[in-house]
């Protein structure tokens, strides 16, 4: 029997104050977008850009294609002017918010061993970003390069956090039933109740910023850290391998 687990990146493999990480996102964005927006703030823009995702019905449709189909159609510009600026930011601007993040030692000790150990590894974050932007941030993380089963970016995602339909696209890709998965995530709303209802074993990540009076459903919870010890040991369904 082979383990797959999925894991979320922001807040679970890399600390993140999103608050302060998306308001330097959008003051940066903003910059870099001032020639086409002409003082136009870029918020509205991509607001839009995420619901035309959020909408998105069509396994033909990829998030990708459904943001720049909005965006570009907001924003009053073609493709062929849009994509370099976006090109530029993630080159040149957003390696910077990399100080709104924390690292997490026991990020790459999870990855290291569970990919050793013969598990299916999956980073499940949530695909409202390009893939250069997921890669820039798994190097934050210290996890980038370890052999994936699949790492879910805008570019190859159909759907998205919390519709159970990313959940079942990340299964029939790496083809794996729901009851040998596991998903690792921080938030209930996005990681762990979906994945939770379509039968995926779940464990919720307290070193966050959630904060709630009931725990979630899930089968386990605890820091990073105990998730570590957890996947060490016999209970996890690999000892004594790794």
């Amino acid at each position: 029997m082979t383990i797959t687990v999925l894991l979320d990146l922001d807040d679970t493999l890399l600390g993140n104050d999103m608050r302060k990480f998306i308001s330097a996102y959008f003051t940066a964005l903003n910059k870099r977008f001032q020639k086409l927006t002409k003082g136009r703030e870029i918020e509205p823009i991509i607001g839009a850009a995420l619901r035309a995702i959020y909408a998105n019905q069509s396994s033909e449709i990829t998030n990708m294609t459904a943001f720049m189909n909005s965006f570009v159609q907001n924003i009053g510009f073609p493709t062929v002017a849009v994509e370099p600026i976006f090109e530029t930011f993630y080159r040149e601007d957003f390696p910077h918010l990399r100080r709104y993040t924390t690292f997490r030692r026991e990020a790459a000790e999870i990855i290291r061993y569970l990919t050793t150990a013969g598990c299916k590894v999956v980073i499940a974050t949530n695909p409202l970003f390009p893939q250069v932007a997921i890669d820039q941030r798994m190097e934050w993380a210290g996890v980038l390069g370890f052999p994936y089963a699949l790492v879910t970016a805008m570019e190859n995602s159909h759907a998205c956090k919390p519709s159970s339909s990313y959940y079942q696209e990340i299964l029939t890709k790496v083809n794996s039933p729901p009851e040998t998965t596991w998903m690792v995530g921080d938030d209930p709303k996005n990681d762990i109740i979906p994945a939770g209802q379509l039968g995926l074993k779940t464990w919720w990540i307290t070193d966050g910023a959630f904060k709630h009076s009931q725990v979630p459903p899930c089968h386990q919870q605890g820091k990073l850290v105990r998730f570590l010890e957890y996947i060490k040991s016999e209970n996890f369904g690999l000892y004594p391998r790794g």
